[in-house]
């Protein structure tokens, strides 16, 4: 019998993969299921301060020529931002990987970003006082150049590791999502924080393919299509229900005002809390 193509083996192997996660997921005990929660939110935080990192390369790569590094001549030198020490990346790397579940790609991913930063964070701070104290005045741009060539690789490295661990937390973290969904629907149905976890899941899945930085690759399109198009009809089932029940909208949008609503769209349900009921 003639063998299968080695990628399809590989989709259906990576596809049966993920089925089984998501089951094993779905049938954690509520105590292991808190578990998992406590260590996904100390990653979504790392994942959350990396994006420090990247308004930081975005703000150099506006005014500095990135293949060729700064000459001091530029027309505006807007400097680079420091990043700080990333607390939140450092205490991922550490605690993370301690705490149950073991997640192999996920707690690897985490540590490689630790390193990253530990490496990039001292010399984006010394490119930030160089440029925030107008040194390159007096050198003609040669420390700016040598800042450069020693940031861009560390930038880069930073930016694959974060790109990897967003992409292996993901699919962790939407498992848990679905869950949340499932315990919704089954104790209250298909109501108004059901279909705005849905449609704010969709959004995030989307999201999770744009570029983390200026200079990152290309979006593969198929994807974005796909997931723009779950996002559409997540969107339309949203609108829809909204419109046939103002008044639970009402006191949902009431309850929100009431509290910090907004940090709270971000990060997962607790365990046993279901917000909005009716």
């Amino acid at each position: 019998m003639k063998s299968l193509p080695r990628l399809v083996v590989a989709a259906v192997l990576l596809a049966a993969s993920a089925a089984g996660r998501a089951q094993t997921i779905a049938d954690l005990p509520d105590d292991k299921f808190k578990s998992l929660v406590e260590k996904a939110a100390l990653y979504a935080k790392a994942l959350g301060a990396a994006r420090t990192v990247q308004k930081s390369y975005d703000r150099y790569a506006a005014w500095v020529d990135i293949k060729t590094g700064p000459t001091g001549k530029e027309r505006s030198i807007d400097g680079v931002p420091d990043i700080g020490a990333l607390q939140e990346i450092t205490d991922a790397a550490a605690k993370g990987p301690g705490m149950w579940p073991p997640l192999g790609g996920v707690d690897g991913m985490a540590q490689k970003l630790a390193q990253a930063t530990t490496a990039l964070a001292p010399l984006v701070k010394d490119a930030s006082a160089y440029y925030a104290q107008r040194q390159y005045k007096n050198d003609g741009a040669k420390r700016g150049q040598e800042l450069h060539g020693q940031m861009l690789p560390l930038f880069e490295q930073f930016f694959s590791a974060e790109l990897a661990l967003r992409r292996e937390f993901s699919a962790v973290f939407e498992d848990i999502e679905r869950r949340y969904l499932a315990q919704v629907d089954k104790e209250h149905g298909k109501n108004y924080e059901w279909h705005l976890r849905s449609f704010l899941l969709a959004a995030k899945t989307l999201a999770d393919l744009l570029p983390n930085h200026a200079d990152a690759a290309m979006i593969e399109g198929a994807r974005f299509r796909a997931r723009f198009a779950n996002l559409q009809a997540a969107s339309t089932l949203f609108t829809q229900y909204c419109v046939e029940h103002p008044a639970e909208v009402q006191k949902a949008v009431v309850a929100e005002g009431k509290k910090d609503g907004a940090a709270d769209l971000g990060r997962p349900l607790q365990p046993g809390h279901v917000a909005n009921e009716r």
